[in-house]
């Protein structure tokens, strides 16, 4: 008689511990989907559906319960949001078509940028180089004889 209340006691905990690991699972299931959704409401907050704090999000999340519990999985549940919503229900664009241009826009802009600021560093280089440089002397560049002829009279005024 022990032994089968000992046999019955672990069947009730393997069975306790399967329903908290399956509520679990369900619970990481319902985040998944409202990260992948936006929230709805009328206030037209723009928060991703698992910020949200209204009630219209409380009723959603309800919503989406029902429907994972009913057996349709997450995909299928944002496919009927964007079926009756549009895209804009989606938290982030569609990897495909024009929406890729979303993805992609910030590293090509990243990468142009970059670009643009290194052919215009070049270009300030080269412009505070002396010319006479080909050479690849270390020497003091030669001022030109308009200059030396002016800085000469400057100093013979300062002298005198």
């Amino acid at each position: 008689m022990k032994t089968h209340q000992g046999i019955l006691a672990i069947l009730l905990a393997l069975a306790l511990v399967a329903g908290l690991a399956s509520s679990a699972g369900a619970a990481a299931v319902l985040a998944d989907l409202e990260n992948a959704l936006m929230c709805k409401c009328d206030d037209k907050c723009g928060k991703v559906l698992i910020n949200c704090t209204c009630s219209t999000a409380d009723k959603t999340r309800a919503e989406y319960t029902k429907m994972l519990d009913s057996g349709l999985t997450v995909d299928q549940i944002i496919n009927m949001q964007v079926d009756k919503y549009g895209e804009t229900v989606l938290s982030s664009p569609t990897k495909s078509g024009f929406n890729l241009t979303a993805w992609a826009m910030p590293f090509v802009a990243l990468l142009a940028g970059g670009f643009g600021i290194s052919k215009i560093m070049e270009s300030w280089k080269r412009k505070g180089a002396p010319e006479d440089q080909d050479t690849g002397d270390e020497e003091a560049p030669s001022i030109s004889a308009k200059y030396s002829s002016r800085i000469q009279e400057e100093l013979d005024k300062i002298e005198s």
